[in-house]
């Protein structure tokens, strides 16, 4: 049963990030681009909807990878679509680190932005080296670790809504 809710909190959460980053693929001053002045090349424009729509990837594809069904019964459906995850987190990650240094808020938040998406490709680097290395616990360890910081966004963008209700 907890297992199961923590399954749908996942995918819940992924439903919520589609929805609120179609808005970035709809106009090219959407949302946080309306107030960056980079928005306004092509090459920023591109480099921030890749990191988005890989991120949204890997968001709402990383529940099934927690699905001891899938695992144990489809062994293939498993590895396909973690080879996609990966894709999507390293190039999410590069693509986010890029965009990272033009993120409102200053130092800081460039800093924060910067360790998250090199911690990000990290995670993924280890998890890929610990399977093909034929340890699972290890690879199991740094993918939740992996999803935890793909997670980090939906966190992210809830705190950024409390203000808005007080």
């Amino acid at each position: 049963m907890r297992r199961t809710a923590f399954t749908l909190f996942l995918f819940i959460g992924a439903i919520s990030m589609i929805v609120m980053s179609l808005h970035y693929f709809q106009s090219d001053g959407a949302g946080i681009l309306e107030r960056k002045e980079i928005a306004e090349s092509s090459w920023y424009l591109l480099t921030f909807r890749t990191h988005i729509f890989l991120g949204l990837v890997a968001i709402s594809i990383g529940p099934f990878q927690f699905s001891k069904r899938i695992w144990f019964n489809y062994k293939t459906v498993h590895k396909v679509i973690g080879y996609i995850y990966t894709i999507s987190v390293f190039l999410s990650g590069l693509s986010g680190l890029i965009v990272a240094q033009f993120a409102m808020g200053g130092w800081i938040t460039t800093i924060g932005f910067s360790i998250l998406s090199l911690m990000w490709i990290y995670t993924i680097v280890k998890a890929i080296t610990f399977i093909k290395a034929g340890d699972v616990l290890q690879h199991k360890k740094w993918m939740y670790l992996s999803y935890g910081l793909t997670f980090a966004a939906i966190t992210q963008r809830t705190l950024l809504l409390i203000p808005l209700l007080t």
